[in-house]
């Protein structure tokens, strides 16, 4: 059975993008997908960041209190790179007004077929609200993904 690909992306892969990765793949497994998620972050360094850890503590617990097994999600935070885009079947960025500029410099290739959820980073969207958004998108779109 081959199994398809989508990337999430944020800028630093650590807090928005991992948490739509790991969350995608605990639903995925559950229902029997021929889907998993990988993401990136678009930021061309994200060591600049000096995030303390592999994951923001506010997805560890977000996906701690939905059940999700961490295993997986406990890799350093990884930048995009033109063959994950060419591995993905459905590349999905957290935020456009944050990512389009990204992509448009780094990716050009493949801006026009990104598609935007609108989930804003710290300091702008608190975790709370950030995560129920992302929560609820990734269940829909594994529920359109099973139809």
């Amino acid at each position: 059975m081959l199994m398809r690909k989508v990337l999430f992306l944020c800028t630093g892969n650590y807090y928005r993008s991992r948490f739509c990765e790991a969350y995608f793949n605990h639903l995925a497994m559950q229902r029997a997908l021929t889907w998993r998620a990988d993401s990136r972050g678009l930021a061309p360094d994200i060591t600049v960041f000096r995030n303390p850890g592999p994951l923001s503590p506010h997805t560890h617990q977000a996906l701690t209190a939905l059940g999700v097994a961490l295993e997986s999600a406990l890799r350093p935070p990884l930048s995009a790179q033109s063959e994950d885009f060419a591995q993905a079947q459905r590349i999905i960025a957290l935020s456009r007004q944050e990512h389009a500029p990204m992509v448009t410099e780094r990716f050009p290739t493949y801006a026009s077929i990104i598609e935007y959820w609108e989930v804003g980073d710290l300091p702008w969207t608190l975790p709370a609200e950030a995560v129920a958004c992302m929560t609820e998108t990734v269940q829909d779109l594994v529920a359109a993904l099973r139809s």
